[in-house]
C-alpha cells in the first residue's frame, strides 16, 4: 500500500512538470509553422505574382514544391488558416480552444496585429 501511494505521488509529481513544458513546446511549434507558412506564401507570390486563392488553400503550396508531402496540421490537429488584404498576408493557429478572436491564444503571423479583440474578463471577474 505504500509502494502504491508512493508511486502515485511520483507519477502526479512527474505530470506536474511536463504538462507545462508540453504545452510551451506546442506554443513554439505552432509559432515555428506559421513563420515558415508565411514565408511559403510569400514564395509562392513571388514565384507566381499572387497568393493562393482561399479554395486553393495551402495545397497550392504543395503543387507548387514549396510544401514536401502534406500540409502541417497545428499542435492540437486542426489546420491552420490564412486570408489575404492587398499585399498583406496574415496566418494564424486557432490555439488550444479551437477559437478564433481572442489574443491570448490565438496564434497569428502577418499583419494587423491590433485587429483581433482583448480577451473577455474570465466570469468571476465581472
Amino acid at each position: 500500500m505504500v509502494a502504491l501511494s508512493l508511486l502515485s505521488c511520483c507519477g502526479f509529481n512527474v505530470f506536474a512538470v511536463i504538462l507545462p513544458n508540453y504545452k510551451a513546446a506546442q506554443l513554439d511549434r505552432a509559432q515555428y509553422d506559421l513563420k515558415n507558412l508565411r514565408r511559403m506564401l510569400v514564395g509562392y507570390r513571388m514565384k507566381t505574382g499572387r497568393y493562393p486563392t482561399r479554395e486553393e488553400g495551402f495545397q497550392a503550396l504543395v503543387t507548387n514544391g514549396l510544401i514536401i508531402g502534406a500540409v502541417p496540421l497545428d499542435p492540437w490537429e486542426r489546420p491552420y488558416g490564412y486570408s489575404v488584404e492587398a499585399d498583406a498576408v496574415e496566418v494564424w493557429s486557432l490555439g488550444p480552444d479551437g477559437r478564433r478572436g481572442c489574443e491570448c491564444d490565438d496564434l497569428v503571423d502577418g499583419y494587423p496585429e491590433g485587429r483581433r479583440p482583448p480577451c473577455a474578463a474570465p466570469p468571476h471577474a465581472r
